[in-house]
């Protein structure tokens, strides 16, 4: 799967910056293959052709916004694609040309130009400093460090959600006896939709041990296929990963997002 993470901000604009600074460390890291990370202060609609051109799976947008939260505030949030009328893109376009930078523009031009990938997710710091000028303030510099974590994160679990999204018709219908097994991976399969949303782990970890138990323990459903095996397995391997690299307990909820 492919990745785009992009950086929106008005450049030397204090806190307003913050994307780029996003960017500029971001790309002194190894995110892996597939990842492409951008700044994006050029404009809405040079960032919807670079998108309808690229075609990735996931957008990751990464802004200082003002939203009217305290300072420093990080929020992560999926973007549902938003439905346009003629008049409002026409609106958001003629916004972009002018050269007006702002996560909501980005999603509403590649929403309507069709382009907005299958998932988006922004991660977002409330701004303190908007002036000209050069720098962060001590807020947004606190919230910038968090931010990069959520970027990290999202890319590190791109792959996981989009076995969410393989799995889930894989298990419509009578094709697959019922099981202990499937009803786990159905409630499995709803925890990590969960985390899609909020950005939450609930009780993934846990689901997936007792998945695993079920499997050995011979309760799996007949009808399995081969490619049912193998992203049962996926997931579960994909978990397993996450779980030590993130460090959470079977049992965590996860920091608020």
């Amino acid at each position: 799967m492919t990745v785009f993470v992009g950086g929106v901000s008005e450049l030397f604009q204090r806190d307003l910056d913050l994307g780029r600074l996003a960017v500029e460390q971001l790309r002194t890291e190894d995110l892996g293959a597939g990842v492409t990370v951008e700044d994006l202060h050029y404009g809405a609609v040079a960032v919807a052709q670079q998108l309808a051109d690229e075609g990735p799976d996931l957008l990751v947008l990464v802004a200082a916004t003002r939203r009217g939260r305290p300072p420093g505030t990080v929020q992560r949030r999926r973007i549902d694609p938003p439905h346009l009328s003629t008049e409002e893109l026409q609106a958001a376009v003629g916004d972009a040309v002018v050269g007006y930078v702002h996560v909501d523009l980005v999603v509403d031009v590649a929403a309507g130009f069709g382009v907005l990938p299958p998932r988006t997710v922004a991660v977002e710091v409330e701004p303190e400093e908007v002036g000209p000028g050069e720098g962060l303030s001590a807020s947004a510099s606190a919230g910038l460090r968090t931010a990069l974590t959520l970027v990290r994160d999202e890319v590190r679990r791109a792959p996981l959600l989009q076995l969410v999204g393989e799995l889930r018709p894989l298990l419509d219908g009578d094709r697959l006896e019922d099981s202990d097994a499937l009803r786990v991976l159905r409630a499995l399969l709803d925890e990590l939709e969960v985390l899609d949303r909020d950005g939450r782990w609930g009780a993934a970890f846990a689901l997936c041990d007792r998945l695993r138990l079920a499997i050995a323990g011979g309760s799996a459903s007949a009808g399995m296929d081969h490619r049912d095996w193998g992203l049962w397995w996926a997931l579960i391997e994909g978990l397993d990963r996450l779980q030590a690299i993130e460090g959470a307990s079977p049992a965590s909820e996860g920091p608020p997002r």
